[in-house]
């Protein structure tokens, strides 16, 4: 069971008064109790005493009766005896006061004047309390003692006992043991008023205890109340203000009134002192809760940005994948392209020898050109032919080296695209422009030389259909053009060394390429897992937006 601190105060102060009130009612009803049954106990004694003095006395005035004879007896003389039994049995005494006889074997003599069992052994009877009440009181007669306490019943209605004293004497001369008894119901009935009286009085005495315990009950409980509830009233305000902190308006502003420097008062200031503590952390919540929905805020702002920035950034990843994979299979392109046009400058090249090896044939016979005009017009027309395949060869270099010359832009382009990580991808894409753009340049040159080769064959065919002299400008030409695919095959040699460089940088635009794609990958890769932390910051960040709105809802609660 839950008592509360007033109740408690008043058990305190009640418990004691009540203990008290009832050690005093038990030990004064016990001395009452031990009082009275002694002083029942003295009365009955005294009534009884006096009964026995009364039969002692009556005793000695039937002894007076018959004293004279007894002494002028002998022993075992039966007449004087049965004298004196004459006297006796007449003697009588009170309302029904009488006396008998018995000899030592307990036979009856006499019993006053009534002949009832007279003559007869009476040793054998016994009251209902098993006393055997003649052959005691031969035996008290004999020894000095004389007197036997046993129950008889009425003679008007033998259902109900009552006590009897009986005193016996005996007389040795006649073996007379004579005996007079008298009922105890009167004592008993004394001893009854006595002990209602005792009673009633233990009764008034305990009740006027009682009755004291009760008034001392009452002052000490209204003096409790009244000391608990000035005890208790600052503690009421603390409780009372703590509920309304747990469960009100949440006041910390409330204070208590410290009116007294007791315990009370020092719990009073305490409890200001802690309300005061608590007001204070509350106020630093309350504005650390400001702060920190706007952090959390500002936070998850930056956290959207974030992920939109990441989500652009992996989209922006995914086409520089594509581009470099496109740039892969143009390096490859580019590669197999600049293999097919050292094929072209190989065979130019052993083209350029055999139109060498012509032109040299021709320096040789020049000057039996003019006779042989025919032959050389011949000879020409074959190295007509043989420049004009040289054109043709010229026209694949050309186109080569224009398609090299985009795709080493578009690489460049794709490298801008790409960042840091393309710079180095850019350099190679500059060196491979620079060598198409020179082998452009050096297939112009050969174009120009080419189509100075043709006017010069034409003009000598022309020359030599015309007239044999111009054998010797055609001599000079023949030189001229022996010069020109000297030129030419360093020309194609320059072509040759530049196809293998476009080669090498193609497999290395290959190589590079492979190993930005794995770079991209990764970086496609770190995005994704960027993008996946950047998404769970935000969540982070939106979950201690709710924590912060929470904690300032509580925080609200309280009136700082």
């Amino acid at each position: 069971m839950r008592l509360t601190l007033k109740t408690k105060v008043l058990l305190l102060a009640l418990v004691p008064v009540i203990l008290f009130a009832l050690v005093l009612s038990g030990a004064a009803a016990k001395i009452l109790t031990d009082l009275a049954e002694h002083e029942v106990a003295q009365t009955r004694e005294r009534l009884v005493e006096e009964s026995r003095q009364e039969l002692k006395h009556y005793m000695q005035i039937a002894l007076g009766s018959v004293q004279s004879l007894y002494d002028g007896a002998t022993q075992g003389d039966m007449a004087s005896r049965e004298q004196a039994i004459a006297i006796l049995s007449k003697i009588k005494y009170g309302k029904d006061g009488y006396f008998f006889g018995h000899d030592s074997s307990v036979v009856r003599l006499f019993r006053g004047d009534s002949p009832v069992d007279v003559g007869k052994n009476l040793s054998e009877r016994k009251d209902p309390n098993g006393v055997y009440v003649n052959r005691e009181l031969v035996r008290v007669a004999k020894d000095g003692s004389n007197y036997v306490e046993y129950s008889s019943p009425l003679p008007t209605d033998e259902s109900v006992l009552v006590p009897k004293l009986a005193y016996s004497y005996y007389l040795p001369k006649w073996d007379l043991a004579l005996g007079t008894a008298v009922n105890l119901d009167g004592v008993a009935a004394q001893v009854a008023e006595v002990e209602a009286a005792i009673d009633e009085r233990v009764s008034t005495i305990l009740t006027s205890i009682l009755v004291i315990a009760a008034i001392m009950l009452l002052v000490f409980g209204v003096a409790g109340l009244a000391l608990s509830n000035a005890f208790l009233r600052p503690l009421q305000l603390i409780k009372e203000n703590l509920d309304d902190i747990a469960a009100g308006e949440g006041d910390l502003t409330r204070r208590l009134p410290v009116a007294s420097d007791d315990e009370l008062g020092q719990l009073a200031g305490s409890f200001n002192r802690f309300v005061e503590k608590i007001h204070g952390l509350v106020r630093q919540i309350a504005e650390m809760t400001t702060q920190l929905t706007g952090l959390v805020g500002e936070v998850a702002a930056q956290a959207q940005r974030s992920e939109q920035a990441m989500e652009r950034q992996r989209h922006e990843t995914d086409q520089v994948a594509t581009a470099i994979n496109e740039m892969s299979a143009a390096a490859h392109e580019v590669a197999k392209s600049a293999q097919g046009a050292a094929e072209a400058a190989q065979q130019t090249d052993q083209e350029g020898q055999a139109a060498k090896k012509v032109v040299d044939g021709s320096i040789s016979r020049i000057h039996a050109l003019v006779g042989d005009i025919r032959e050389s017009g011949q000879s020409l027309d074959s190295l007509q032919q043989d420049v004009q395949s040289i054109v043709s060869v010229l026209g694949v270099i050309r186109s080569i080296a224009e398609q090299t010359n985009l795709l080493a832009l578009n690489a460049a382009i794709e490298a801008a695209r790409a960042g840091e990580a393309g710079r180095g991808f850019a350099v190679v894409a500059d060196e491979v422009r620079a060598l198409a753009s020179r082998t452009q340049q050096s297939t112009q040159e050969i174009q120009g030389m080419i189509d100075r080769l043709q006017q010069g064959t034409q003009a000598s065919v022309t020359a030599m259909r015309r007239s044999s002299d111009a054998g010797e400008i055609t001599s000079e030409q023949a030189n001229q053009a022996g010069s020109s695919l000297d030129a030419i095959a360093g020309l194609i040699g320059t072509i040759n060394a530049m196809n293998a460089q476009i080669a090498s940088a193609a497999e290395e635009q290959t190589a590079v390429a492979e190993e930005i794609n794995r770079s991209v990958h990764q970086i496609a890769v770190a995005v994704d897992s960027v993008a996946d932390e950047t998404r769970h910051g935000a969540a982070t960040a939106r979950s201690l937006s709710g924590l912060g709105e929470r904690l300032g809802s509580l925080v609200r609660q309280f009136r700082i």
